[in-house]
């Protein structure tokens, strides 16, 4: 009959001191994360800001002009103004997936305005 052996029960590490762990290093690298991603989310903020500026400034200058403007243009309008009133979002909540919906619907409008030369 075998008999089976059990493995040796290993030490726990021996302690350190906290003198002697890396906790201010940790936490500066924490300060510096936090700055970039301070940063990160500014920068997005600052060209999403722009893009939808942009939008607004061809909407407003279509809508100052005393051209006859083509058929499509109403129909291009309404398809925007459904797609801006059928955004759905909870910006108290600070979900990465409505970032993503605000910024499709950007894309999306852009190429609209895009086609209007």
């Amino acid at each position: 009959m075998r008999v089976r052996r059990t493995p040796p029960v290993k030490d726990e590490p021996k302690t350190k001191p906290a003198s002697a762990l890396p906790f201010k290093t940790v936490a500066e690298e924490l300060t510096f994360l936090r700055k970039t991603f301070r940063d990160l989310v500014g920068a997005y903020a600052t060209q999403l800001e722009s893009d939808i500026a942009h939008l607004h400034a061809a909407v407003q200058q279509d809508g100052e002009t005393k051209k006859k403007l083509p058929g499509s243009r109403a129909s291009d309008l309404r398809d925007m103004l459904m797609m801006l009133r059928s955004l759905e979002v909870k910006p108290a909540k600070g979900k990465r997936r409505d970032l993503k919906k605000v910024e499709t619907l950007v894309e999306e409008l852009q190429v609209i305005v895009d086609r209007w030369g």
